[in-house]
């Protein structure tokens, strides 16, 4: 007689641990010259046997491509708000091309150029030559939003009958770099003061110039995070904004 029990239901969770298994096992008990690797149809129609929507699935894989999923066993990433790199994504109406090809126009109002095209993915770095930094000294009207970058990366992958586009833009400065800027002036502060107090044979500068220090280096580090962080912050709205052209 049958067992008509009914096995237990696996959450999403460990739907995904589960299949993350079945691949390390196949791929262990592959004989050599088998193909590498899924097809994604065929990850659809797994995925429909459990009861993930193919849309769903479509669009995993589409993060999957632009690297917007995080790969086991990376290091922690930065906190929200402290990694050099800004990144959006959104889904738009546009194909992959059309929506590289508006990236591309607005970068080069920016004063970027493209350096390498590959397939559905693209990298940018700021120009270099006189007319471009004449155009950045001369912006007072704030028309330039992407500056104080390295570089900037687009991917524009299909998803469905949309396009998954990310932008990942990466700063000049880390976060540690500018705090360690501002902490620079109050040892320059301290130092100063101790050698003049030295020199003097004053030793009220000797003694007080370790407070002095402090307090000139904890307010250069406010100060440098602040302005590291409203950068960051004019970058992320000017992705945003670039998004909001597609």
């Amino acid at each position: 007689m049958p067992d008509a029990r009914r096995s237990p239901r696996l959450t999403s969770d460990e739907v995904s641990r589960v299949l993350r298994r079945a691949a390390e096992l196949d791929a262990l008990t592959a004989t050599p010259g088998e193909v590498d690797g899924y097809d994604p149809g065929a990850i659809e129609d797994a995925a429909r046997e459990v009861g993930l929507s193919p849309a769903a699935v479509r669009q995993a894989v589409a993060e999957l491509r632009v690297g917007a999923l995080p790969v086991p066993g990376d290091r922690r990433p930065a906190k929200p708000g402290r990694s050099r790199t800004v990144s959006h994504q959104r889904l738009v109406a546009v194909g992959p091309d059309a929506a590289l090809a508006t990236v591309d126009r607005f970068l080069r109002t920016q004063m970027f150029e493209q350096r390498r095209r590959a397939g559905d993915r693209a990298l940018y770095r700021p120009r270099s030559d006189l007319v471009a930094s004449l155009r950045r000294g001369l912006d007072f009207a704030g028309a330039i939003k992407l500056d104080g970058l390295r570089t900037v990366a687009v991917t524009a992958v299909a998803a469905d009958d949309r396009t998954l586009v990310r932008v990942e833009a990466e700063l000049t400065a880390s976060r540690a770099n500018a705090v360690a800027g501002g902490a620079a002036a109050g040892t320059t502060v301290a130092l100063f003061t101790g050698l003049v107090g030295a020199v003097l044979a004053e030793p009220v500068l000797v003694v007080g110039a370790l407070p002095a220090g402090a307090a000139v280096g904890g307010g250069g580090i406010r100060v440098a995070e602040a302005r590291w962080r409203r950068r960051r912050d004019d970058v992320a709205e000017a992705l945003d904004s670039l998004l909001d052209r597609l």
